[in-house]
């Protein structure tokens, strides 16, 4: 029974919260915080009920703003409806709020064919760059071949035992494995698309 008495009561560390921005400086016994949950939770059954036999006797299935105010003037509440009223205009106005940023969110206000070209420009644009940086790293490939190529023809110019022993043709040879390297990379970045 206990289990559901805590289900149905505000939480108390929302209403410790609440109580310290109330009054920073006051500091409460824990039996006095207990004492003005437990008060908070009778106050809001009180209201809670009333508000309901007042629905009852309008016919009504739905408890209405209108019928708690009247709940309140009906316990002898009459003198906090003037805030109920605002806090209720508030959460309206709240409520309001994110209703128009959610329709935002979904209804951008551009029209959808817009968006899609947008999209594709995007795509256009980061296409571009892409090959952008592929043709930096070829340009890279490229010269460090050839400065390989020259290190290695400095190689043999100076060891001309060597001469006899190397490929006829020594800059086909890596040319083929740059190329090779390079066309791998591309059917590897098609698999991505």
């Amino acid at each position: 029974m206990a289990d559901n008495d805590d289900d149905l009561c505000i939480p108390r560390s929302a209403m410790y919260k609440l109580v310290k921005e109330l009054v920073p400086q006051m500091r409460l016994s824990s039996e006095a915080k207990d004492l003005i949950v437990t008060s908070c939770n009778e106050f809001i059954h009180l209201l809670a009920t009333e508000a309901n036999n007042v629905c009852e006797k309008q016919s009504k299935k739905l408890i209405l703003p209108d019928h708690v105010l009247l709940a309140l003037d009906n316990l002898g509440f009459s003198e906090y409806k003037e805030d109920c009223v605002d806090v209720m205009k508030q959460m309206q106005e709240e409520v309001d709020k994110r209703k128009k940023l959610r329709n935002k969110l979904d209804k951008p206000g551009i029209p959808e064919e817009e968006l899609l070209r947008q999209q594709n420009l995007l795509f256009a644009e980061a296409r571009k760059q892409q090959q952008m940086i592929e043709t930096e790293e070829w340009s890279k490939v490229q010269q460090e071949a050839q400065l390989a190529l020259q290190r290695q023809a400095s190689c043999s110019n100076s060891n001309p035992s060597n001469l006899n022993n190397s490929s006829p043709n020594p800059s086909a040879s890596v040319n083929s494995a740059i190329n090779s390297n390079y066309n791998k990379k591309e059917d590897d970045d098609d698999n991505y698309d």
